[in-house]
């Protein structure tokens, strides 16, 4: 067993979107070194046996979004592998966020901005490393798009954001008053604007656009296959946010070649050159942003030469190079563990990590929809929508075993191998 691959335990909040995709973008960059278990938070909650089982036998702990910390409030922290904690961003001081510094060997974030924030908070006690986010370039490029496919009428010039509309109730970040207030600037001045809003719950400021005047449409909930698709139907990709980690769409909008209009938060600041490869603009500079609209709509060869340039800028950010960083952190990390002897063996089913990540995404899903339905956030018909994406190429066997994980049916430890979160076995 002393040969045996370096285990990492990966936790992000859900396997499907932008963290899970994050989680399993480190999988393929790294998985030829360590053996990564990924185990949504959500599952973890339903299996905390799982999370007792596998604790003993983990040399790392990576939790990829602070609310994950919550998971381990019960054991001691002698007992614990040394967890790495990823802080995307802030909105608001949380308990998590301080139990994540408390109880973190390490930190990550996607940002010098942020990594700057968090070192006055840690005073030097960890570190904390920059780890940027990255772009699937190969999936998010120019398509061919028939603007009816949005909604969008011809001849028109097209603003567009994307997000649920649920993601500004965090205190605003998403700054959706600025983002109208633009749009509407916009639309007095440019009377060929067409805007989309793409994602669920924009139906009341589709309806008010509309009264105001305005040509809008929205998408409702959009598969991510469509993704490249709506950015590539955009003329301008617009966002307004107060407080973001990455923004991931700002980096899809660049690698689909649309114009990228934005504020500086997250990594805004270090990606867009003004006027080369997008436009930015302070936090509710709402004048700055309209600027910047009406000169990609003025001068059209700019506007296409800005999308190349951004496309351009965005492909030296894949996956597979802005990761790079991690492999340090988990190195430090894993020496730390094992100065203190190997890990436990574990139970068998941790021989087949590839075989856990599978079943592990098809449990998140069907648990997931399955409680959104339940509560009535989402319709019968909607649910199966989602599930058939979410479970797009998963084979029939892996879904089965995902439901059996669901209900606690399979990846079973005895019960005498437990081991209770304050037990020296642990140590």
């Amino acid at each position: 067993m002393t040969n045996r691959k370096p285990r990492i335990l990966l936790i992000p909040n859900l396997a499907w979107w932008v963290i899970g995709e994050m989680g399993k973008q480190i999988i393929a960059r790294f998985g030829g070194k360590f053996d990564f278990y990924f185990l949504p938070e959500g599952i973890l909650e339903r299996r905390p046996d799982l999370l007792r089982a596998m604790v003993p036998a983990i040399d790392a702990i990576h939790c990829l979004n602070e609310s994950a910390i919550a998971l381990f409030r019960e054991f001691d922290q002698e007992a614990l592998p040394p967890i790495a904690t990823w802080i995307h961003h802030v909105t608001r001081w949380s308990a998590d966020h301080q139990t994540a510094i408390d109880r973190s060997s390490a930190l990550t974030v996607c940002t010098r901005g942020w990594k700057e924030y968090l070192d006055r908070r840690v005073s030097g006690r960890i570190p904390v490393t920059v780890v940027p986010h990255g772009v699937d370039t190969e999936f998010f490029h120019p398509r061919s798009v028939h603007p009816r496919r949005f909604g969008i009428p011809a001849g028109r010039f097209v603003l567009g954001f994307i997000g649920s509309k649920s993601s500004d109730f965090d205190l605003g970040r998403k700054g959706t008053d600025v983002l109208l207030d633009v749009v509407r600037k916009a639309a007095d001045r440019l009377p060929h604007l067409h805007v989309v809003l793409g994602g669920p719950g924009w139906d009341t400021e589709l309806a008010n656009l509309r009264v105001s005047g305005v040509s809008a449409s929205a998408t409702g909930y959009i598969r991510k296959q469509d993704l490249p698709a709506l950015y590539s139907a955009l003329d301008v990709y617009l966002l307004t946010s107060r407080v973001e980690g990455g923004p991931c769409t700002v980096f899809e909008a660049m690698s689909c070649e649309t114009a990228v209009v934005s504020t500086r938060v997250g990594a805004v600041p270090d990606l867009i050159i003004d006027g080369v490869n997008g436009y930015s603009a302070d936090v509710d500079d709402s004048e700055s942003l309209l600027a910047a609209i009406l000169a990609l709509d003025r001068f059209p060869e700019k506007r296409l030469e800005i999308g190349r340039n951004g496309r351009e800028t965005v492909s030296r950010r894949s996956w597979g190079a802005v990761l790079s960083p991690l492999e340090g952190v988990y190195d430090e990390l894993i020496e730390h563990r094992r100065s203190k002897g190997l890990p436990l063996p574990g139970p068998a089913w941790m021989k087949d990590p590839d075989a856990f990540l599978r079943a592990s995404c098809a449990a998140d899903a069907l648990a997931g929809v399955i409680t959104r339905v339940r509560k009535r956030t989402l319709t019968v018909s909607g649910g199966v929508a989602l599930l058939r994406e979410m479970l797009h190429k998963t084979s029939i066997a892996d879904i089965a075993k995902g439901a059996a994980m669901v209900r606690g049916a399979s990846f079973r430890t005895p019960a005498s191998a437990h081991v209770p979160p304050h037990s020296s076995q642990t140590k």
